[in-house]
């Protein structure tokens, strides 16, 4: 559970409870947990969504690294970061059952809402199913009061029908999510100094037309481009990043992107993404 700056008592969870926290899909959807809320000790970051087109708040590095993966995936439809387990009543009795001390704050004596990391909405076969996930370092779960919570969350979903694991570092791919963080901020392909959006279009039409039928290299092809184009070095390059972020030039995503060894398996109109949860 993130450390908050100022305590918890009851004021604080109905100024959540007002703001809308934990309410809301996709673009609408507001964590229970912000970064401004994370003591200044401890790691926080946000990051702006693809598939939401809001801004994330992360409270781990493996928190920000699943969501990348969860970015990357095409069945999933909407990731809710920072989800709260609001039925307090429910989740104290659920402790109460099973025996665990339910955690409240030492100074007001009011109980904590607990959150699962991440839930998770896919599309599977046409139907919307949401998916609950909670990310923790592996040497976290052999600790009997993260067992306990976690039994509570387990139990909370398992109440709605809900799958619920845990992911930790090592169901994580580093490189491959190192990767797409690399291309994260040129999903949306934005007008350079010197070159305007209708330009990046037609480089991009025209570097998936050589990158398709062309037996030169990657590097090769984008320096020529940039040449014949007359533009900025590294113009081309940023073009590439955009097309494989779209999944229209499709690479492998478990090797690291190196732009003099990076071997193209297809161009394609068509996202094709993998799964990951």
């Amino acid at each position: 559970m993130a450390r908050s700056k100022y305590g918890w008592d009851e004021k604080k969870y109905k100024r959540y409870i007002k703001e809308g926290r934990g309410k809301g899909e996709g673009p609408h959807y507001q964590p229970w947990i912000k970064v401004r809320d994370i003591s200044s000790k401890g790691w926080s970051t946000k990051a702006p969504g693809w598939k939401t087109g809001r801004i994330h708040h992360f409270i781990s590095d493996n928190e920000l690294r699943y969501f990348y993966l969860l970015e990357w995936s095409d069945i999933v439809i909407d990731i809710r970061e920072q989800f709260p387990l609001l039925e307090l009543k429910e989740t104290i009795k659920i402790a109460d059952e099973a025996g665990i001390r339910y955690p409240v704050d030492q100074e007001s004596g009011f109980p904590y809402v607990l959150t699962t990391d991440f839930l998770i909405t896919v599309l599977c076969e046409g139907e919307k199913i949401r998916i609950a996930r909670t990310v923790k370092p592996s040497d976290e779960l052999d600790k009997k009061r993260v067992i306990e919570k976690f039994e509570i969350e387990r139990r909370y979903w398992e109440n709605r029908g809900v799958d619920w694991g845990i992911v930790t570092q090592r169901e994580i791919p580093e490189v491959m999510a190192d990767n797409i963080e690399r291309l994260h901020d040129v999903y949306e392909l934005k007008p350079l100094d010197n070159v305007d959006t209708s330009t990046l279009l037609d480089i991009a039409s025209i570097l998936k037309q050589r990158l398709a039928f062309n037996d030169t290299s990657v590097k090769n092809a984008l320096i020529d481009l940039d040449d014949e184009m007359q533009l900025e070095e590294g113009t081309s390059l940023y073009v590439l990043r955009h097309l494989i972020a779209r999944k229209q030039v499709i690479v492998d995503m478990g090797k690291e992107i190196e732009i003099g060894k990076i071997i193209i398996e297809r161009v394609t109109s068509d996202s094709n993404g993998g799964e990951a949860f």
